[in-house]
């Protein structure tokens, strides 16, 4: 299941929870085209449990991605990546990650420390 919600002007919280849904696939890929569109914006990404998306899915965030690169590197002010499994920490914080991101990127360990990092970068882009 996805929840989205806009915490604060264009900073976004995206949540995906067990049991995954199909629709979760499109909520999410249409959440990355609204994003593109406005001036700028913030993304704190968590999942929970089984919730990864599907092959199909990977391939088209995957294209996303690339197609939207210069773009996100333009108008992302952070992206923000909730971990809660210590499995995963390397996978997210690798160094091909790093450099995979063209925005400001963080690994943090619960949605409160994302909320204030996204903030911080939102209350700089303001000034």
């Amino acid at each position: 299941m996805i929840t989205i919600n806009e915490i604060e002007r264009n900073i976004f919280e995206v949540e995906i929870t067990s049991p995954r849904e199909e629709k979760d696939e499109t909520s999410f890929l249409g959440l990355l085209d609204d994003l593109i569109d406005k001036e700028f914006f913030g993304l704190i990404f968590s999942t929970e449990g089984k919730a990864g998306f599907s092959a199909e899915a990977k391939k088209s965030m995957s294209i996303w991605f690339k197609t939207n690169k210069p773009l996100l590197k333009e108008k992302c002010i952070g992206f923000a990546r909730v971990n809660r499994s210590q499995s995963k920490t390397a996978k997210f914080t690798s160094k091909a990650m790093q450099l995979a991101m063209p925005c400001p990127y963080t690994v943090v360990t619960n949605n409160e420390e994302a909320r204030e990092w996204v903030l911080g970068l939102f209350s700089s882009y303001n000034n």
